[in-house]
């Protein structure tokens, strides 16, 4: 071997490893991260990646992992361990600046209309109220149209991209069908519905979610693409959206989703919901029976939390959960849409 290339390909992998540790530990400013990332490099990657991913009938993320496992293992048969940590900081710069760097974006009350007392226990228990009234409301429209027709994507799109660009996106999100993952069996063993891979923006929705279940999920996973990482900001945008679309099954989806996020009462009458919508609950109960492992439901759960606490999310995975207080907390003008906090929430 040349010692000069052997001498170069050492400093190389050196220089890689410092560069993925400091993409790792270097925190941007929320400004830098609002005008320089989000609404600057990130648009134009995400636009450079989904012609790629979109034209591929499998996920683009599912090759680059499996890409980077086959040359982790190649590297430890060769014990290049050199090389091991070089290619884990190449991965690590590519989740950072690819996608990570949305974690230290603005909470999005930063951005809109935000009014903190507007959340009280009586605002709860009206929206609880409404929420179920919608919910009764809708289910036998969305049941006799999912009968019939398949979820109309490009009307959930319509429905969603002026909400994220309300919320702070001054770009388009290019976003697609969810693809197929070799993840899908962890996920229905534990309880996923959906993610995306930060590494190609794919995303990829859980197999067994009931075709009530799916509109919400999408939106959500649209607005993580669209450089909302937080996940009670992915929530409360899909609840928008789906609840300011024409289709009434897009419109349940996002009330139900809503309903089971709220602070739950001590028990339900049995006239509470209409039997059509105690049967979709029950058919909720009846996949995560069959389908959930327990043990590696509370592993995965336990292990997320980790993830996001040590991105800045204090809560964790309770963060799902806070959306009650953004849909109670942000104005909406009368399009639904979360009105901006400059000039007083005036759009």
């Amino acid at each position: 071997m040349n010692p000069w290339r052997s001498a170069f390909g050492r400093s190389a992998r050196v220089a890689m490893i410092a560069v993925g540790v400091a993409a790792l530990l270097w925190r941007p400013s929320s400004l830098w991260v609002e005008s320089a990332y989000v609404n600057g490099i990130y648009p134009r990657w995400e636009h450079a990646l989904f012609p790629i991913s979109s034209a591929l009938p499998w996920s683009l993320g599912d090759i680059v992992v499996l890409a980077g496992i086959a040359m982790l293992v190649w590297r430890v048969f060769r014990r290049d361990w050199l090389g091991v940590v070089a290619t884990i900081a190449v991965y690590a710069l590519w989740f950072e600046a690819g996608w990570g760097w949305n974690y230290d974006r603005a909470p999005i009350e930063a951005r809109t209309a935000y009014d903190q007392s507007r959340i009280t226990p009586r605002a709860v228990d009206v929206l609880r109220a409404r929420a179920i009234a919608e919910i009764n409301r809708l289910a036998p429209l969305a049941h006799a149209q999912a009968r019939t027709a398949p979820l109309d994507r490009d009307a959930l799109y319509a429905a969603w991209l002026p909400v994220v660009q309300a919320g702070g996106d001054a770009w388009t999100p290019l976003t697609g069908a969810p693809k197929p993952t070799f993840a899908d069996p962890f996920m229905a063993a534990t309880g996923t519905s959906g993610y995306i891979n930060p590494l190609a923006l794919d995303v990829h929705l859980a197999s067994d979610l009931l075709w009530f279940e799916r509109p919400f999920d999408l939106a959500h996973e649209w607005s993580h693409v669209a450089g909302y990482a937080r996940e009670d900001e992915a929530n409360f945008l899909a609840i928008v959206s789906c609840a300011r679309s024409n289709d009434p099954v897009v419109q349940y989806s996002g009330w139900v989703e809503l309903f089971l996020y709220l602070p739950p009462e001590a028990r339900y009458s049995p006239k509470t919901f209409i039997p059509l919508v105690w049967a979709d609950f029950a058919a909720i109960r009846e996949r995560n029976r069959r389908h959930i492992n327990v043990s590696l439901a509370n592993f995965s759960w336990r292990t997320y939390n980790t993830y996001l606490k040590s991105n800045h999310v204090a809560s964790g995975i309770q963060n799902y959960d806070e959306v009650t207080r953004l849909f109670l907390g942000i104005a909406r003008d009368r399009e639904g849409l979360p009105m901006s906090r400059i000039a007083g929430g005036v759009r």
